[in-house]
């Protein structure tokens, strides 16, 4: 039970975060002084969400398909829309939700590239920051 916490409590936890700020109504000034920034600022918020993701599938050897962490994250940011649609002072966007998208497959891409990487060199993520193997 403990390793599951650990293991997905950050996916859990982040997604929360993101219902939170999703109902502030008031974070819609950047994107008026900067065109573009809340593109950037929910691709960099999801990215976190797809880093979590891959970090619990990977933490809990739960084996689950990068297709499904996909799918559950680009589903998380259209419900994170949907719910945005009802809040007001926001509003719901197909261009946020692709950004949403390609931050989520951001941090899936990136934490299997450096996970890859470190099991290469002798460093395993489950088992903390020691080399599985002497060199």
């Amino acid at each position: 039970m403990k390793g599951r916490v650990f293991g997905w409590g950050p996916a859990a936890l982040w997604a929360a975060v993101l219902f939170l700020l999703s109902e502030s109504s008031g974070l819609g000034l950047a994107g008026i002084l900067l065109p573009g920034v809340d593109k950037l600022a929910h691709g960099g918020l999801f990215l976190i969400l797809g880093l979590s993701l891959a970090w619990g599938n990977q933490s809990t050897g739960s084996g689950v398909s990068g297709l499904v962490l996909s799918l559950i994250g680009v589903g998380y940011g259209a419900l994170d829309e949907w719910h945005q649609s009802f809040v007001p002072g926001r509003d719901s966007s197909v261009g946020d939700w692709v950004a949403d998208s390609a931050g989520v497959m951001l941090g899936l891409v990136l934490f299997s590239r450096f996970s890859r990487r470190l099991h290469e060199n002798g460093w395993s993520l489950n088992e903390g920051t020691t080399p599985t193997s002497s060199r």
